[in-house]
């Protein structure tokens, strides 16, 4: 019995942490890309980029910088979406979630200026399976 915990204990670390792992693609149902270039193993930070397919939504087929923080299973992640090369699309959006197995499932917040020069929010759900 004594064996059996001591391996749970062992073992609940590894499988609580969440899938998001340097040099990982997560692609969500939209078929947008999120490649994660390096995660730093101490703090859970880190950078890659975000390429957005999402019908309806600017600034598409483009990579744009991400970065993010993953922690045991919560993982948020952010894309500033304007760039020395790329268009900007004055906007910012924030995906918030948990890894499940193969999967990270988001909420996100999209914080733009519209047409109409004034500030707009939107929200959403994403799920990204692990490539």
């Amino acid at each position: 019995m004594k064996r059996i915990l001591a391996l749970i204990f062992f073992l609940l670390p590894f499988s609580a942490q969440a899938q998001v792992s340097s040099f990982s693609t997560w692609v969500n149902s939209r078929g947008s890309i999120l490649t994660v270039f390096l995660v730093d193993p101490g703090t859970g930070v880190f950078t890659g980029t975000y390429v957005n397919k999402a019908a309806g939504f600017q600034c598409q087929g483009v990579p744009y910088v991400a970065s993010g923080v993953a922690k045991g299973t919560s993982v948020t992640f952010t894309v500033n979406w304007k760039g020395i090369l790329v268009p900007d699309c004055h906007s910012t959006t924030v995906w918030t979630g948990r890894s499940i197995g193969p999967a990270l499932k988001t909420r996100w917040k999209l914080d733009y200026i519209g047409s109409d020069g004034k500030p707009h929010v939107l929200y959403g759900k994403d799920v990204f399976a692990k490539q």
